[in-house]
């Protein structure tokens, strides 16, 4: 049996594309929007990691990732970690559950699996398959 491991993720996301307007998003508008980042985390298809996060994120973008209290990270950082997942879960695999959107919030539950090759959030290479919880709150808007 997999072990599992249950991590949930609450991200800001500050601006993705110039696609949808913000006052009145909808599920799909955010679905489409969301593609590119979520992208990221399916190893097998991602592209160039910080070229498509310099694309998505603003400047100005900061991730509360839940782990210490008061820790963000800026738009820098996340490239460097997402860079990263692959060497952690080689087969690593996002699948989106559900989208709720209201405004320019989004929510987005989801859930990550693969089997860990390398460190992870502190938590040790088991080579044993994983399964994350991610519960991403985001805030869309238009870039300028």
């Amino acid at each position: 049996m997999s072990k599992y491991v249950l991590v949930a993720f609450a991200t800001l996301l500050l601006a993705l594309t110039p696609r949808a307007s913000a006052q009145n998003i909808t599920e799909a508008q955010a679905r489409a929007i969301n593609a590119p980042w979520y992208s990221l985390f399916n190893v097998a298809t991602r592209g160039d990691v910080k070229s498509l996060q310099e694309q998505v994120l603003t400047p100005d973008y900061e991730s509360w990732a839940g782990y210490l209290p008061g820790e963000c990270w800026g738009r820098d950082t996340s490239i460097k970690v997402v860079g990263n997942f692959s060497n952690s879960i080689p087969d690593m695999k996002f699948d989106i559950k559900e989208v709720l959107a209201s405004g320019d919030r989004v929510i987005v539950r989801g859930e990550v699996t693969g089997a860990l090759a390398g460190e992870l959030f502190g938590v040790p290479h088991t080579g044993m398959s994983c399964r994350i919880m991610a519960i991403d709150i985001q805030t869309i808007r238009a870039k300028t």
